[in-house]
């Protein structure tokens, strides 16, 4: 699956985030964002950051945020938050969608429920006219992981804990699993994201895998193609596809 992460906030001059004390919403979005892309790839997905650099608004900026997420053709947006609130009792994780009777509202569901069992109260999964929801043309969530300004929030709140709990919403629990063995590479190839072609996939997701044996595990055999994960690290990615014409994954 392909993701398009949309770390909040995070495009100066104008759209900076909300800020309670030391607490920058900013600063929390981009720890949870980059962990989730990492956390996606490493688990065989593509993923990649909608995050514009710099906007004259704040509409400009979430503007800017569908628009690329379309040019993309990701196959779910996903909306990176921390809430905040006057009344600092108000805590909890609520989960946005634009439309609740859709797939975004399937998809909510199960990120919420993977957050909030990490102790947060369940603040539902809610519609909203927000321009990264409506201006989408994939599935689209906003997540709030949790209050600002919220003390217990703020003492519950882990990045990893919470990126990791978002990407078993997003494509299910990461289970040891698969076949012990060796690839066996006959041919220098990739080793890719997607089963998608070598030439479709931007050179930065591509690693090279030289002709060798790899000790690891075979997760999937689909497509052509080889899911593996490589005791070897190659690249940002553990969890590879590789084309079985150019290789020969043999068992333990």
């Amino acid at each position: 699956m392909y993701f398009g992460i949309d770390i909040g906030h995070n495009c100066p001059p104008r759209d900076i985030g909300a800020v309670s004390g030391k607490h920058r919403e900013d600063v929390y979005t981009k720890q949870v964002g980059e962990l989730v892309i990492s956390k996606l790839k490493h688990r065989g997905h593509l993923a990649v950051s909608v995050t514009p650099r710099r906007a004259y608004s704040v509409g400009n900026s979430l503007i800017q945020r569908a628009r690329r997420a379309n040019w993309l053709r990701v196959d779910y947006f996903v909306s990176i938050h921390f809430n905040a609130a006057g009344n600092r009792s108000a805590g909890g994780t609520e989960i946005f969608v634009y439309n609740y009777h859709s797939s975004a509202r399937t998809l909510a569901q199960a990120v919420l429920d993977k957050i909030v069992a990490l102790g947060f109260r369940n603040r539902k999964v809610k519609t909203a006219n927000f321009a990264v929801l409506k201006y989408t043309n994939m599935p689209a969530i906003l997540i709030e992981c949790c209050f600002l300004t919220n003390d217990e929030d703020m003492k519950l709140f882990d990045a990893e804990k919470m990126a990791t709990a978002i990407v078993d919403g997003l494509v299910g629990k990461d289970e040891e699993e698969g076949i012990q063995g060796v690839l066996n590479v006959k041919v220098n190839t990739f080793a890719k994201p997607s089963t998608v072609q070598s030439r479709s996939i931007p050179n930065q997701e591509l690693y090279n895998l030289e002709v060798g044996k790899y000790k690891g595990r075979l997760l999937a055999d689909e497509e052509a193609h080889y899911l593996v994960e490589l005791e070897q690290e190659i690249g940002e990615r553990k969890v590879h596809y590789i084309y079985s014409g150019h290789a020969e994954f043999i068992a333990d």
